[in-house]
């Protein structure tokens, strides 16, 4: 008789399989990042549009980053999956509705932690100030709050809403596999391209965030990946 556990892949197996799944979505994601942040300090015709976005963002505050977060994380990976056959007919709408329930929060959320963090390290570009924001944003928020909480809902959704299923469904393999996998994958991504946000005026920090997300989930979705939501976006 085989040992149960050796039928258990691993975490750092599961974090392995979860690396060659995303890096080329990570690349790709971040090769974007780096040209938008050099066409808004190279390029001055460029810079006017930022500017304009974000004075936008600026007016409209945390419903720019409700209404952006929903069209990215929700909407467009909506439509995309609608469009390629693959969005589920079964309780559709109401996947959607706890969707954008959670997303809408999320992106206010993201926003107010932006401003949290001018607010405690300053809105300087220098390496030490994002060296500070880049390690509590992935190292400190990341697996004490983002990512379980982002797990958590997504097993919410999955779940139709019902918060005893949902709990139920924490297990250890929740805590010990799926967790650090996420973990790491948003290590892949949001590292470098955090670096890159933060170096924005506080103004751009979230539009770029919304871009990058778009971008990103997008990407995953016609990858034909979105419908592992375990192993991809976390932030």
């Amino acid at each position: 008789m085989s040992d149960p556990h050796q039928s258990t892949p691993g975490v750092l197996a599961t974090i392995g399989a979860a690396f060659r799944q995303n890096r080329v979505p990570c690349v790709l994601l971040n090769v974007l990042v780096v040209a938008l942040v050099a066409s808004y300090y190279m390029m001055p015709s460029v810079a006017g549009v930022w500017q304009a976005v974000g004075e936008f963002k600026e007016r409209w505050s945390y419903a720019f980053s409700l209404v952006s977060t929903i069209f990215a994380a929700v909407l467009m990976p909506s439509l995309v999956q609608w469009w390629r056959g693959v969005l589920p007919s079964e309780g559709r709408l109401k996947r959607v509705l706890l969707l954008v329930l959670f997303w809408g929060y999320r992106g206010m959320e993201i926003d107010l932690f932006y401003r949290a963090m001018g607010w405690l390290y300053g809105t300087g570009n220098d390496a030490a100030t994002l060296l500070k924001k880049v390690a509590t944003d992935q190292f400190v928020m990341s697996p004490l709050w983002f990512v379980p909480t982002y797990l958590i809902a997504l097993r919410w959704v999955d779940n139709g809403g019902s918060i005893t299923r949902t709990r139920a469904s924490l297990n250890r393999d929740f805590w010990l596999h799926t967790c650090p996998t996420v973990l790491v994958t948003n290590w892949l991504i949001w590292i470098p391209a955090l670096a890159l946000i933060y170096s924005l005026p506080a103004a751009l920090q979230f539009p770029l965030f919304a871009v990058v997300m778009t971008f990103f989930i997008l990407l995953v979705t016609l990858m034909a990946r979105a419908k592992d939501d375990d192993g991809h976006f976390a932030k």
